[in-house]
């Protein structure tokens, strides 16, 4: 015994050290070698190699390695599939398996300290004031005195609470920082799915509801995944321990508290069955309100405009009431069975009071046998109160966990496969002109795509567009204009026919590809926060300085920019809204302008500029875009009038009408 006792000591020292060498590290460096997106946009900032020249893709030298791009975070395959919490657990705890593993073995150390931590108390009572004989073992300590052999004791008891504080200390910092690494992971991971998925799909969430679950949902689902870890693990260890000691003590006396089990086990069944479906309409009216909250801040002018303040408030407040209420009646679901589980411990330490009263008098069971089962009990108070905030944390959970995996289950954008497309054979691909020679042929074969079953935007519509071609898009509002642009580069896909790119399906070449081809300008200018300059090389992160320049200057960015006191380096704003609309537009041409593709697509590039501002961008836009292929929706009669072929879209049709191009 006293082998065993001096080995696990050393084992306990060995382990403690890697611990604190794991701590050491990862305080350094908390997310070292969590994965990231990738690089953000590009800047103005200094480019370390200044390209010679940057050539338009083509279908042909697209390379298809360019199709698979690496995920930063967790597969979102893998969550939409975990229904349950030990698969999603490996999920999001396999790429720290090491400090996981780490964690876990200093738990169960810690657990096995708490469990030898009342024996010092019975070595005293029972040996040194009970005279007792002494175990062969520590026959060392016979000739001591009383005094001694408790000085010996509490030394070996505070060395225990010494290690076990550590090891505490040590199993808090790494299972927080596993639930960080985690939850960045985890985070990553569904905003990287959202950014693959298609629009359409994406766009029926509310922005609210969906922050509301990449951010909350996603953390408490990582906070509950490190809850279980580390309460299951500790507490059912420390659970299993006494009832192995106790039931080598006096195994009559552990049968006797373990009748309070079979009360557990109802109590938190009663409580999950009420509290999960509580927790999910909580998180649904959460989500909710914070969709409210999103597209009322989105809207304030509007609402001074009309005047409506008193009822939006009214609106946000009847919200916030009903996720409030919701999460009052999920908190009463799970707090009503509290004084159960307070009551039960002390239900189960009456109980072994009398009968270990019974075992000692009987000689079964030694005074210090019954302290150390009595300390046990009393220590029992803390895990099981553990285990049943554990099921309430974990029902909170399910609901986030089942809101994050609907997210996940979202399509993505299929990239090209072997597999020919779900419709219409391909033909021969046909490759590409080389730089310098016009852009590719555009065709539409009997295309048809409806936003909702029954109302088709576009019915079996087709069109030829010609190599290097201005094709200017007409017809009105609602008409499937701007849906025609998405269906060429692919936000979209038509549920019948096809497109081809010099004959080559679309749906055939790796979306990375494609939008190497192709750049929309879409009526909705897109600008994100940042400066002018971070917007315009949005779309080519390699640009250097001077040909962000050159594009500012052909889109007529560069002449309000000089005027402004930071000039390319002004900030716009959160959506460009520092920037006027007529200014986004420019904006967005210019970052179109400067992507250089061999196919560009317009939506009212002209719209809200005046008239001597839309003559300046039209010529440059002819000027730069000569020899692409450009499709433009517009009604200018000064696009129209200069364009190789004008199509009108109407009742789900493309029309063409040839107009000549004026000099």
């Amino acid at each position: 015994m006293l082998v065993a006792i001096i080995a696990g000591a050393v084992v306990c020292g060995v382990s403690l050290t890697a611990g604190l060498a794991v701590r050491t590290r990862l305080a350094r460096s908390p997310m070292a070698g969590v994965p990231v997106a990738g690089p953000g946009p590009a800047g103005m900032g200094p480019p370390s190699v200044e390209p010679a020249s940057v050539e338009p893709a083509s279908v042909e030298s697209a390379s298809v390695e360019s199709a698979s791009v690496e995920p930063a975070g967790v597969e979102p395959a893998d969550l939409a599939a975990a229904n349950r919490w030990a698969p999603l657990g490996r999920v999001l705890l396999r790429p720290d398996a090491g400090v996981a593993g780490l964690a876990v073995w200093l738990m169960l150390l810690d657990a096995l300290l708490a469990l030898v931590a009342p024996w010092p108390l019975m070595l005293v009572v029972d040996y040194a004031l009970g005279h007792h004989p002494y175990p062969h073992w520590l026959a060392g300590l016979a000739g001591l005195p009383p005094v001694q052999v408790a000085a010996v004791a509490a030394a070996a008891g505070l060395a225990v609470l010494a290690m076990g504080s550590v090891a505490g200390y040590l199993v808090t910092f790494l299972v927080g920082t596993l639930g960080e690494r985690m939850s960045a992971r985890l985070r990553a991971g569904l905003v990287a799915h959202v950014l693959r998925a298609a629009p359409p799909d994406v766009t029926k969430f509310a922005l609210g509801e969906l922050t509301s679950r990449v951010g909350a949902d996603a953390a408490r689902v990582s906070d509950t995944v490190t809850e279980i870890v580390d309460t299951l693990i500790p507490d059912t260890a420390v659970l299993a321990g006494m009832t192995v000691l106790t039931a080598l003590l006096d195994w009559r006396l552990t049968l006797v508290v373990l009748g309070v089990i079979p009360l557990y086990a109802l109590t938190a069944r009663l409580r999950n069955r009420a509290l999960r479906p509580a927790q999910r309409r909580a998180r649904a009216r959460s989500g909710e309100l914070a969709a409210v909250a999103a597209d009322l801040l989105a809207r304030i002018p509007a609402v001074h405009v009309f005047g409506r303040a008193e009822r939006e408030v009214r609106n946000y407040h009847r919200a916030s009431t009903e996720a409030a209420a919701a999460a009052v009646t999920a908190l009463d679901a799970g707090a009503r069975f509290t004084p159960a589980t307070d009551v039960l411990p002390g239900l189960g330490l009456a109980a072994a009071l009398v009968a270990g009263t019974i075992e000692v008098a009987s000689g079964r069971l030694t005074v210090g046998g019954l302290l150390v089962f009595l300390a046990y009990l009393s220590s029992l108070t803390t895990p099981v109160r553990s285990l049943a905030r554990l099921s309430s944390a974990v029902a909170r959970g399910t609901a986030s966990r089942d809101r994050i995996a609907e997210l996940a289950r979202l399509p993505v954008l299929q990239l090209a496969s072997g597999a020919p497309p779900p419709v219409s054979p391909p033909r021969a691909a046909v490759p590409l002109p080389r730089p310098g020679r016009p852009g590719p042929a555009i065709r539409m074969e009997g295309v048809s795509y409806a936003h909702r079953t029954g109302h088709p935007v576009l019915a079996s519509a087709s069109l030829d567009v010609p190599q290097g071609a201005l094709v200017c898009v007409t017809g009105p509002s609602g008409s499937g204009k701007s849906t025609l642009l998405s269906l060429l580069v692919r936000l979209v896909d038509p549920h019948a026919g096809r497109i081809t790119l010099d004959g080559r399906d679309i749906r055939r070449i790796p979306l990375p590809a494609l939008r190497d081809l192709i750049t929309l300008v879409p009526q909705d200018p897109w600008l994100h926060t940042g400066t002018i300059a971070e917007n315009i090389g949005y779309g080519r992160p390699e640009a250097t300085r001077a040909q962000i320049r050159a594009a500012a200057e052909r889109a007529g960015v560069a002449r309000f920019a000089m005027a402004l006191p930071d000039g390319l380096h002004t900030e716009v704003g959160e959506h460009g809204r520092q920037l006027s609309g007529g200014q986004q537009r420019r904006v967005a041409v210019a970052r179109a302008l400067l992507r250089d593709t061999p196919v560009l697509l317009l939506d009212e590039p002209t719209t809200g500029l005046d008239p001597a501002t839309e003559t300046r961008l039209i010529d440059d836009l002819l000027a730069s875009t000569a020899g692409r292929t450009v499709l433009l929706v517009t009604h200018q009669p000064q696009l129209t009038a200069r364009a190789d072929r004008v199509v009108h879209v109407d009742g789900g049709k493309i029309v063409p009408a040839v107009l000549a191009r004026s000099a």
